[in-house]
């Protein structure tokens, strides 16, 4: 009769453990679903106050550590995991309107899966930055799109800051 009581303590044990584990993947998943989307092409909030930027600033990148950054050489895109970058970057203009430049551009194809996929990099790559805003930071750009080829196929890279939390 004892052995039976502790077999079935045991088992209700393992469920409930099995439990926590559940709802803390389902909450991981829930988090890396909404910093994706906060990385990536954020939906317009609501409500948001879009401000105009002020004459004569100039924007600048927000980095992954919270500092902004002018004409970088190098600079993470995806803050997660740094599976998108830019590296040897030459800008060619960096104006109030906008910025172009080329770049040796980074990025995990995630082939087989993300994790066992080795970053690729497509030289040449021409990274244009666009919509600056002006933020309780100051004068940000909000969009990057980085072109390059993949297969001998011109390709795009596009991401809006808009929207996200930390901009």
């Amino acid at each position: 009769m004892l052995f039976k009581e502790a077999k079935l303590r045991e088992r209700r044990r393992r469920m409930a453990w099995l439990g926590v584990v559940v709802v803390v993947a389902v909450v991981g998943a829930l988090a890396i679903g909404m910093k994706s989307n906060a990385i990536g092409s954020a939906p317009k909030v609501p409500g948001a106050i879009t401000v105009s930027v002020a004459k004569g600033a100039t924007p600048k990148l927000l980095t992954c550590t919270g500092t902004s950054a002018i004409k970088p050489s190098y600079f993470v895109i995806s803050c997660a995991d740094a599976g998108a970058r830019l590296t040897s970057t030459r800008w060619s203009t960096w104006t109030t309107s906008g910025s172009t430049g080329v770049t040796r551009f980074a990025l995990n194809l995630c082939k087989p899966y993300c994790a066992a996929s080795p970053i690729t990099y497509f030289p040449g790559s021409v990274v244009r930055l666009s919509a600056p805003e002006a933020t309780k930071h100051g004068s940000f750009f909000s969009m990057l799109v980085v072109t390059y080829k993949l297969d001998g196929k011109v390709t795009k890279f596009a991401l809006s800051w808009k929207g996200d939390p930390s901009f």
